[in-house]
């Protein structure tokens, strides 16, 4: 049997430093598990499992093993289902299918040659480029905020339009907001901003949003007549509304995707141009456009890395000083 003493041994031989086992290894592996899951979201937690469930349904009804799966049953699965589901879709079964196969210690089949290069063939004949959507710059949030009135649901609505834009805020990250998150001062409103997307540490960051200029937009005071529509004192700070209520149950990423849709109809937009990530990306093209700095873009959004941001602007600023306008057509 081995031994439970760790010995370091230095410069004298005689002395040696003995770790004592103060925690359990059952403990120990319960909290290792605990980190294994916060490494990847809950949603894509939920969607591997969804995925893995399809290909183990799959493998069954054809009489093959889904764990530890052959190469070629997964080209086989690929095969079966591209042109019928988007690659996007596809991509993320194949990162489930490796991750569950590495998580039981057995051979990744996605990375044999023979996944791959049907892959790659795949991607090449089957992919497309991502439909673009629209940008919610200024003059798009304020055609949004202009019909709404004094109504909770018309107030919650504004300040969640408005704080977004100028937070440069996700989806995700308005849902995830609670009161104490947001602070009154001087100069505007200090919104700390807990773990998002691009922050896998989970350090957080605060943002500044300053005062607008023109009281319609003014994210400030927006936020302001919400929480005093709402009497908000704690909890979430945007909330599911029920008949004509405030119910303390906050609003879903989806439930907000979906208010910029209806929001944007009711301005007299395509809704289908426009999803939850419109008002960040709004936010980087309208900042562009003014001359904002990229560092100081960067900063406000969060984003990491130049490329990133860059990727929000691009769509906005297509018709931007565009050269085709110069042809005298």
């Amino acid at each position: 049997m081995g031994s439970t003493e760790l010995q370091l041994w230095g410069e004298d031989a005689g002395e040696a430093a003995v770790v004592e086992e103060a925690t359990s290894l059952a403990v120990l592996e319960e909290r290792a598990r605990s980190y294994e899951a916060a490494s990847k979201s809950a949603n894509t937690w939920r969607a591997y499992r969804s995925d893995l469930r399809h290909f183990g349904t799959w493998c069954e009804a054809r009489g093959v093993a889904a764990l530890p799966a052959a190469p070629e049953t997964v080209r086989h699965y690929l095969v079966d289902h591209v042109g019928k589901l988007a690659i996007s879709t596809l991509r993320r079964r194949l990162s489930a299918i490796s991750e569950a196969h590495m998580a039981a210690g057995e051979q990744n089949p996605t990375v044999s040659p023979v996944v791959r290069f049907a892959w790659e063939g795949m991607r090449r004949s089957h992919g497309s480029a991502p439909r673009a959507k629209e940008a919610a710059v200024t003059e798009v949030v304020a055609a949004m905020v202009k019909p709404l009135g004094r109504s909770l649901i018309d107030a919650r609505d504004r300040a969640i339009l408005l704080l977004g834009f100028a937070g440069a805020m996700r989806r995700s990250e308005l849902s995830a907001l609670n009161f104490a998150d947001v602070t009154e001062t001087g100069d505007g409103l200090r919104v700390a901003v807990e773990r998002s997307k691009t922050d896998q540490e989970g350090e957080g960051a605060v943002v500044g949003i300053a005062y607008g200029s023109n009281p319609p937009t003014c994210p400030v005071r927006a936020w302001r007549a919400w929480v005093e529509s709402a009497a908000l004192v704690d909890g979430a700070a945007f909330r599911q509304l029920g008949s004509g209520r405030v119910i303390d149950k906050r609003i879903a990423g989806d439930g907000i995707a979906r208010m910029v849709k209806r929001r944007a109809t009711a301005a007299g937009l395509d809704p289908e141009m426009f999803r939850g990530h419109s008002l960040r990306s709004g936010f980087a093209t309208t900042a562009a456009r003014a001359g904002v700095a990229e560092h100081k873009i960067m900063r406000q959004g969060r984003w990491t890395t130049s490329q990133a941001m860059r990727g929000y602007i691009r769509e906005g600023e297509l018709f931007v000083d565009n050269p085709s306008a110069k042809l005298g057509l």
